[in-house]
């Protein structure tokens, strides 16, 4: 084994880092390192200039190594060595396999009595011979044939294994289960990113679409007003270098020392300078070219709260859609708004054979249906202490007492004394709002098979009802009692 240590210790200092064996003509590079002559040949491939060291890296400037003559002689001898020890490992594996069938014989004697294992003490677990069943510490025990503890431990740990078989079937099936849930999430989440975009997208649309018209309306609107002030600008520097130079020409005269000159030259003085219709004329032409002034409260429509009228514009893009018409299946006691957009309660008893008219619920649906899509709507219920809203299927039953819940063609939440919020499930459930809501929202995903009840407040989530939905859904309400 000592031997074998050292030899093995022996080649690993004699292995080649390119290939993993023992180097085969080996040369040296000029940073010490070693390697078999065709590895550094063949790393270097057809590179003739910088090439590197695969060990260290470094780079070395030429293309060239030197023949290691001590290792060639070693690496010989170590595969010599290692020949020789495969060749006594081959031969011990022989030996031992007649040494382990040697003590497998032995193995199957009893070590007390050097008898042959006859029987199985269920007990102690362990085999006996047959001198065991009348020692003293299997004397009350009891025995089995070893062909019959074989099957009868087998039997039982093929119910052990069956057992595992199925819970590994279980727990495979349970893998799938989970490994389609988190892909149904993987879907869902994908789906909401690209919903979630796409509003976004809307107002961000709208927003750079706002920007761009008021940029635009306020250049067309500054080069409407640029345009003549800078004409009049234009005409006051005309009329300021006119005025310069007179009044050089002016200074000129009046410095004139010749007196005689001067004089000479006075009625061309008056007629330039005293002359008063010439002063009425530049009079006239200072009017012309008065100040232009931008008029008070021009720009107005882009001071202020510019956010205020854009904020409105938002809420329309996403203000929801309003069920705001509503169907002839009234009770009678209800009576439709000459625009069908609202109801109110009557005394008045209005005697009606209509199948289609809610008989003893004053209730109402929204004459709007819908078949695919997704369709939000927000019902105010104030401070009412007694309502109930949501969707129907247009053939949920009519005429008998109202029963709600999806098992009736009816998804709804009820408001009942004031603080009693109820999602009309089997069983129904408990709703806690965090404050009373005034308004609520609905949400419907037709295809999605989702429904979803809000406080419009505050967009908190009252309940969600998940199902298959079929036939047109109209959105339902009950009148306050």
């Amino acid at each position: 084994m000592a031997v074998s240590k050292h030899v093995l210790n022996l080649s690993e200092d004699l292995t080649c880092s390119v290939c993993q064996s023992v180097f085969v003509e080996p040369v040296r590079l000029d940073c010490e390192h070693n390697f078999c002559k065709s590895c550094i040949q063949q790393f270097w491939g057809k590179q003739r200039q910088a090439v590197s060291c695969p060990e260290c890296q470094q780079v070395l400037p030429r293309r060239s190594f030197t023949s290691n003559k001590v290792l060639v002689n070693l690496c010989e001898k170590t595969r010599q060595l290692e020949l020789k020890l495969e060749q006594d490992r081959s031969l011990c594996e022989e030996q031992g396999g007649n040494l382990r069938e040697d003590t497998g014989r032995e193995q199957s004697l009893c070590e007390e009595h050097g008898e042959k294992f006859m029987l199985f003490c269920e007990v102690d677990e362990i085999l006996i011979c047959a001198e065991c069943v009348h020692s003293s510490p299997h004397s009350a025990h009891k025995f089995l044939p070893l062909p019959v503890a074989v099957e009868q431990y087998k039997d039982q740990l093929k119910l052990s294994l069956d057992s595992m078989e199925n819970e590994k079937k279980d727990q495979s099936e349970l893998k799938q289960q989970q490994e389609q849930e988190i892909s149904d999430l993987e879907e869902l989440t994908g789906s909401l990113e690209q919903d979630i975009s796409a509003e976004f997208a809307k107002i961000h649309r709208y927003l750079e679409d706002k920007e761009k018209h008021l940029i635009k309306e306020l250049r067309r609107q500054k080069e409407g007003d640029l345009q003549p002030m800078e004409e009049n600008l234009r005409r006051i520097e005309e009329e300021l270098g006119s005025l310069k130079e007179k009044i050089s020409n002016l200074c000129a005269d009046i410095e004139q020392q010749d007196s005689v000159a001067f004089l000479k030259e006075l009625k061309r003085y008056r007629e330039s300078y005293l002359d008063k219709e010439e002063d009425a004329e530049d009079a006239q032409r200072g009017e012309d070219v008065a100040l232009l002034e931008l008029p008070k409260g021009k720009y107005a429509e882009f001071q202020g709260p510019l956010l205020s009228p854009v904020w409105k514009g938002i809420k329309q893009i996403t203000s929801p859609a309003s069920p705001s018409k509503f169907s002839t299946t009234e009770h009678h006691k209800l009576v439709l708004s000459d625009q069908r957009s609202s109801v109110k309660i009557t005394q008045t008893m209005l005697v009606s054979h209509n199948r289609e008219v809610f008989s003893e619920t004053l209730c109402s649906l929204g004459s709007q249906g819908f078949t695919s899509g997704k369709h939000y709507w927000e019902l105010e219920v104030g401070d009412k202490a007694d309502w109930e809203l949501g969707v129907a299927r247009e053939s949920a039953n009519r005429n008998a007492e109202l029963t709600l819940g999806p098992e009736h063609d009816y998804w709804a939440v009820w408001l009942r004394n004031g603080n009693e919020y109820i999602a009309i499930e089997s069983p129904s459930v408990p709703l806690t709002p965090s404050v009373n809501p005034r308004k609520i929202g609905v949400f419907l995903d037709y295809e999605g098979g989702q429904m979803t009840f809000y406080n419009a407040d505050d967009m908190s989530v009252l309940h969600t009802f998940t199902d298959t939905f079929a036939e047109n859904l109209v959105p339902y309400f009950r009148a306050p009692l």
